[in-house]
């Protein structure tokens, strides 16, 4: 097998997720907080580990590649249809938050709101372009 960039990438990217990601399930094994500082930093190699493993190169032949047109249309589709993801999962963490707590969290309720306006409203400028 050969040793593409990607498989360099992805391996050292997936390492780091696995580190920060025991680093934090032994913080809450061990009781102690965990927040912001152990959460983003999980999030953010995951989402690089998931690129990592996405996206080829055409000069190695190893992928599509994002500015091809295959590699448009995979981002476009995937990006509306994690946007109705997460506007479910502001749905469920609205209905936990007051189920759960008895409170409504008005952050989450604009963010839920403003959520729900941003894809409509970006077809309607990206449809302005080709009028």
């Amino acid at each position: 097998m050969k040793m593409t960039a990607r498989i360099w990438g992805a391996a050292i990217i997936g390492t780091a997720t696995v580190i920060i990601a025991g680093f934090t399930a032994y913080k809450l094994l061990m009781g102690q907080p965990v927040g912001f500082n152990e959460l983003m930093p999980t999030a953010v190699l995951l989402g690089s580990f998931f690129t990592a493993i996405t996206w080829g190169s055409p000069e190695e032949g190893d992928g599509p590649a994002q500015d091809e047109e295959l590699g448009r249309y995979i981002t476009m589709k995937s990006a509306k249809i994690s946007y109705f993801i997460l506007i479910g999962l502001l749905f469920a963490a609205l209905a936990v938050e007051k189920w759960a707590f008895d409170r409504e969290n008005m952050a989450l309720i604009v963010v839920t709101c403003f959520a729900m306006i941003v894809l409509p409203f970006t077809e309607w400028i990206v449809s302005r372009q080709y009028r």
